[in-house]
């Protein structure tokens, strides 16, 4: 007579969990999609209560003819994939010699093994959760790497595009796989993808440094991921009417430019101020140093690791490295990038990941709010300053 109680499952955790857990971790077992799905039939037509209670173990009792019948395979092949899942140490046989099962008897297929490895197949998952996080995490990264060489190339003209040295390293360029097949390519071997790519753009920007013939300007037709949104003004025709008197409104802060000296509703005014603002902010390292100084504590680590990078680049791989652990799908960073210029989706990406802890309205979301930006500056109503002046107050400096 058995005096020690059957094992039982965690706390919290039922049959169903069981059963999701083990469809979740199969393959990475070393259980073919037939023996998950047998082995999640099995655990299902148990006894619910077996999986909490000490008192109760639990067996499967369904005879195998009825059992193959419902999985429509044969009764042999039903046998070759018990072995096999006792083999794998997830069932213990116990039957009379000629396979029968009783219930009443406690005879059966025993899954009490999947109870006692339950832990192990719960640290299973989440070790494969954090790898396909940082396998996201390396997808964004390469994504930065992609527009800096394109951001770099476009600093050439077209004499040294046509260099032997250039052209070499664009062909190489060509050789790097698509972006939707990275996340196939395994953690090691896209990681050494992006150590190439990384040592791909430093070659690039060492061979313009050591250039002074180079242009240094983007070629006319290029479009612009870093410059676009800090350098460059809008130009729009002002139509607003000569005799209006100036808004006279006072700056927000020190930090901007202070309003424009035209009409209230002269747009060109508008953005004007606007992209000197944006330039007074970021002109040089300085500003950017204060822009990241509001940054949270994990953005400032991943600043921090980019020590030898420049600014502009470190801010936008600290951001894409941000990404996926603030639950952002990599399809609107790269909208974001796409359609605010790269260093101000990263300065979007700070603010977010900043105002997650925010008193009165924290993020909550940050993939839906970053969608929410990235309307907004389609519209024209999105305000970086004024977010940083905002986060600059509430940090107390």
């Amino acid at each position: 007579m058995r005096t020690q109680p059957h094992p039982a499952l965690p706390q919290g955790y039922s049959r169903r969990d069981v059963i999701a857990l083990v469809a979740d971790v199969g393959r990475d077992i070393g259980l073919s999609t037939r023996l998950t799905d047998i082995l999640t039939r099995m655990i299902g037509s148990t006894d619910q209560d077996a999986w909490v209670d000490p008192e109760k173990e639990p067996i499967f009792y369904g005879r195998q003819e009825t059992f193959a019948q419902r999985l429509r395979i044969s009764t042999r092949q039903l046998r070759s994939h018990e072995k096999s899942l006792q083999k794998h140490g997830l069932i213990q046989r116990r039957t009379l010699a000629n396979g029968s099962r009783y219930g009443s008897a406690g005879l059966g297929l025993v899954l009490t093994p999947l109870i006692e490895r339950f832990t192990e197949f719960l640290d299973i998952r989440e070790a494969r959760k954090a790898q396909f996080e940082r396998m996201k995490q390396l997808k964004a990264l390469r994504s930065v790497r992609l527009a800096t060489f394109r951001d770099e190339l476009a600093r050439l003209s077209e004499d040294d595009q046509s260099s032997a040295d250039v052209q070499a390293m664009i062909q190489e360029r060509t050789t790097w796989p698509r972006t939707d097949t990275l996340l196939s390519l395994g953690e090691a071997q896209l990681s050494q993808h992006l150590d190439d790519a990384t040592s791909l753009c430093t070659t690039l920007v060492e061979w313009i440094e050591n250039h002074s013939d180079s242009s240094c300007e983007p070629e006319e037709t290029f479009r612009s991921y870093i410059q676009e949104d800090i350098n460059q003004i809008h130009s729009e025709e002002c139509n607003a009417h000569v005799d209006k008197r100036s808004a006279g409104k006072p700056a927000h802060s020190k930090l901007i430019m202070s309003e424009p000296n035209g009409p209230d509703d002269c747009r060109e005014k508008q953005l004007q101020a606007e992209t000197e603002a944006l330039q007074g902010l970021f002109s040089g390292y300085y500003g950017l140093s204060h822009a990241i100084s509001l940054a949270s504590e994990e953005f400032q680590m991943e600043m921090e690791a980019r020590g030898g990078e420049r600014p502009e680049y470190a801010l936008v791989e600290a951001a894409a490295a941000r990404v996926p652990h603030l639950g952002i799908n990599i399809t609107a960073w790269a909208a974001a990038c796409d359609r605010m210029g790269r260093t101000k989706a990263a300065i979007c990406i700070l603010l977010l990941d900043a105002n997650r802890d925010h008193a009165v309205n924290p993020v909550r979301n940050p993939g839906g709010a970053l969608r929410g930006m990235i309307k907004a500056h389609n519209r024209g109503k999105l305000n970086i300053i004024g977010s940083l002046i905002g986060l600059h107050r509430r940090r107390g400096l």
